[in-house]
Formats: structure tokens, sequence, C-alpha cells
């Protein structure tokens, strides 16, 4: 009982700093949300800029070696989704682009070991993604 409350509190933890980055985006203070993405990352113990430069398959290992960490694989990709929001606010499409295959790439590897609730965010992220980008 008290595994599955603490995953549930990570999991609302998760969903209100996306959100929260989510409201900045859209609101336009994609300064702020790029610091807070970089914040977040480094809590889940990664590097954005780091992350943007790996191709999908060497962050794939370094986020699964020996075996892939599904929450940390996941919680990475949220935010890789949030800052290809953000490039995309501000222009920078090939930054959207390769935020836009990593977290691809992380979720589609990382869904066969997500349960829940956070499975069904990572098949909503997934739609989104795939989704063409607006005109």
């Amino acid at each position: 009982m008290e595994k599955r409350d603490y995953l549930l509190r990570q999991i609302e933890a998760l969903r209100q700093i996306l959100s929260r980055l989510r409201e900045l985006i859209v609101g336009g203070a994609t300064a702020q949300a790029d610091s807070q993405i970089r914040e977040e990352m480094r809590n889940v113990g990664l590097d954005l800029a780091m992350a943007n430069a790996l191709d999908p398959a060497t962050l794939l290992m370094l986020l699964g070696s020996p075996v892939l960490d599904a929450r940390r694989a996941f919680a990475v990709a949220a935010l890789l989704h949030m800052d290809a929001l953000r490039a995309r606010a501000d222009g920078d499409e090939s930054r959207a682009a390769r935020s836009i295959a990593n977290a691809l790439a992380l979720l589609q590897a990382a869904k066969p070991m997500l349960e829940g609730e956070r499975a069904e965010i990572a098949t909503q992220i997934i739609e989104e993604l795939r989704a063409p980008s607006p005109a």
C-alpha cells in the first residue's frame, strides 16, 4: 500500500510539473519554461543539452544499461516532450524534432513496462508527439 501511494504521489508531482511547463510555454514564457525543464531534467539525473545531443539509440542505451529504468525513461521522455513544445514555440524546429525523436524512442521502449496511469499518460504523449505539427 505504501509503495502504491508513493508511486501515485510521484505521478501527481510529474503531472503538476508538466502542467506548469505547458502553461508557461502557451503563455509565452519560454525562457522560464526552458530553465525549469533543465532543472527538472537534472532532478532525474540527466542534462537536457546532453539528452538533445544524443541520438535515440544512444539515449536509450544510457538509460537502459543494463536494464531500462522505465519510470526514469518516462520522466525524461515527458520532459523532452515539453522541450519539444518549448522549442517549437521559439521557432527551433530542429531542436523540437530531436526532442520528439528521443521522447518517442524512450516512451516506446518504456511503455510495455509501465502500468496504470503512467501507461495512460505515455499513450497520450505518444499520440501528441505523432500528431502533425501546427502550421
